[in-house]
């Protein structure tokens, strides 16, 4: 009978830890690092969700930062490249799906061009962002960004959802 007790004791504990290590939708959002832009600067997103979709927008850097504003120099459409990249969604419309986003699209203001998106979170917490020219995932490009650590969360003073602006 102990025998039983212990083995079904076990189960269960088991169990629980497995439901706390899967990922939930809204494990995403937030704060995080980004990977450091072509200006060797480390840019704060901040990931939100509206409607059921999933959506990101840079808004500061990690280290302060008193320059000029980077522009959307290489934006497709010629009347937007004179506004700043600060507050651009440039992660659009990713659905959760089980264990990861997926289904939208990342706006890379380097070239201009917009990419199939997905992202998932690791087992150390690492959002891992991959954008790609397929929908497969296979040809394109990975990041790994940080979470923002909650003692640093009050430096950032994100922006409010009409100040944000939308790809076109």
């Amino acid at each position: 009978m102990k025998k039983k007790f212990l083995f079904i004791s076990m189960l269960l504990i088991f169990s629980v830890l497995s439901l706390n290590a899967q990922v939930r939708a809204n494990d995403v959002l937030g704060l995080w690092y980004a990977e450091r832009d072509s200006s060797g600067r480390v840019p704060v997103v901040e990931i939100y969700e509206e409607g059921g979709r999933y959506y990101g927008y840079s808004f500061d850097y990690k280290e302060p930062y008193s320059g000029p504003e980077s522009l959307d120099e290489k934006n497709p459409n010629h009347k937007l490249r004179k506004l700043p990249l600060k507050g651009l969604i440039f992660i659009m419309g990713l659905v959760f799906d089980k264990d990861e986003w997926n289904g939208g699209k990342i706006y890379n203001p380097y070239d201009g061009k917009t990419y199939n998106s997905k992202m998932s979170i690791d087992k150390e917490g690492k959002l891992l962002l991959r954008g790609s020219i397929d929908k497969a995932g296979l040809l394109g490009k990975s990041m790994k960004w940080t979470r923002v650590p909650d003692s640093e969360k009050s430096r950032f003073k994100p922006l409010k959802r009409y100040e944000l602006r939308k790809l076109n």
